[in-house]
């Protein structure tokens, strides 16, 4: 009995999780066509719906930890403002000007361009809408409302994991990466936890069959992937790293082609694809793509002084101990595709961002100094899930009966 609660449970976590992804697709498809009024409005209260419906997960232990930390983290991001630059001249200004406006597409007209008006306005236009259906815009609601993004893809996560104790130690470790930046309007953390939702639900679809269930994860793989893309510009290149990473892991570990990623991956970008082609009609670009990337990379790179300036502040701190532990214990990674792959993405993406600050037209330690922290923590969050999943899988038997599912050798 106490297995079949269990399992329903788990099923009623995710299908919320889906539900509310598909509505805040929704919400932004309906802005994207014009409809900013009662239909984005409907899909948000939608979304709210499901979130009261994620309650009923709270028998499963794994979710009922993502429960908790989303109570706490919306109970502090309701009763705190954000000072911090890039919430309030970029996502809060954006959304306002959604608001106001009444389009997802005001932030194209090339007004004020230090808030970055080609990046995505898929938060924007979410926190806009939270202000239409309270009825007047303050900048409480709004970034509470991104806040609330955070659940469906912890959700998945959850999901991922087979004990309880384990979700209880990522939910510590997503509160020990994430701090402040989980409630104060930046989107950093909330980039981080849509990239392992990612990564998490894109491994369950390569080894579910496409039938049953696999379509479940498939769908749910694509609809994460979407957001992924449409947090900020870096999504786009996390999504990448993770298909890649999560089909290159099935190829090596399991010797077979799984082709519902590539699928769910293509059809996720089609959002991002729309948007850029709107960029491009409205002839904006960014600060990185506006200069000579190659050149500058190219100047600083003979200069070990910068490359190892750029490496201390991206690698300090919480990094190295799932790094060393993941590469002490290689055995056991190489026999966690999971881990493995959430190995493959950081380190891949680490390598990206140490491209991107060697290449930047900015000062260098000013560019570090005010974003690296940030910028990290997809790398952190990712190491922290694959160690976290290696410990899950330490010994699969045990941990399938611990997280109430069916014990097959047993039956």
């Amino acid at each position: 009995m106490s297995a079949l609660s269990s399992s329903t449970a788990t099923d009623a976590g995710a299908g919320a999780a889906l539900g509310m992804l598909a509505g805040v697709l929704a919400c932004y498809a309906f802005a994207a066509l014009g409809w900013v009024g009662l239909p984005a409005q409907a899909a948000f209260i939608a979304v709210l719906g499901c979130a009261a419906w994620a309650l009923s997960a709270l028998r499963d232990a794994r979710a009922a930890w993502m429960l908790g930390v989303i109570g706490v983290l919306l109970v502090l991001a309701l009763g705190s403002p954000s000072d911090g630059w890039d919430p309030r001249s970029i996502w809060l200004f954006h959304a306002r000007r959604i608001f106001l406006d009444g389009s997802l597409y005001t932030q194209l007209d090339g007004y004020a361009p230090f808030s970055h008006n080609d990046y995505p306005a898929l938060v924007p236009v979410w926190m806009a809408t939270a202000a239409k259906v309270v009825g007047h815009w303050n900048e409480i609601f709004p970034k509470a409302a991104a806040t609330l993004l955070l659940l469906p893809a912890l959700l998945l996560i959850a999901r991922s994991l087979r004990t309880w104790w384990v979700a209880g130690l990522f939910a510590v470790a997503l509160l020990k990466v994430g701090g402040s930046y989980l409630v104060d309007g930046y989107m950093d953390a909330l980039l981080a936890v849509y990239a392992v939702a990612a990564l998490a639900a894109g491994m369950r679809a390569a080894r579910a069959p496409v039938s049953g269930s696999g379509w479940f994860d498939l769908a749910a793989y694509a609809a994460v992937s979407a957001i992924l893309c449409l947090i900020k510009n870096e999504g786009v290149v996390l999504a990448v790293i993770v298909a890649v990473g999560v089909v290159a892991v099935t190829l090596l570990r399991e010797r077979r082609m799984a082709w519902g990623i590539p699928a769910a991956f293509a059809l996720s970008l089609l959002p991002l694809l729309a948007w850029k082609l709107a960029v491009s009609a409205a002839h904006l670009s960014n600060d990185l793509a506006a200069s000579d990337l190659s050149g500058q990379l190219m100047a600083r790179l003979p200069d070990l002084a910068q490359s190892m300036l750029i490496v201390q502040k991206l690698l300090r701190g919480i990094f190295w101990v799932p790094l060393a532990l993941m590469l002490v214990l290689w055995s056991r990674t190489w026999r966690t595709p999971v881990a493995l792959a959430g190995l493959g993405v950081a380190v891949a993406y680490a390598c990206v961002l140490y491209a991107v600050y060697l290449g930047t037209p900015h000062d260098l330690e000013w560019h570090l100094a005010t974003s690296a922290r940030r910028t990290v923590l997809p790398v952190l969050l990712l190491l922290m899930y694959a160690l976290l999943v290696m410990v899950d899988q330490w010994n699969p038997a045990a941990s399938r009966v611990a997280a109430g599912e069916r014990n097959e050798q047993g039956s």
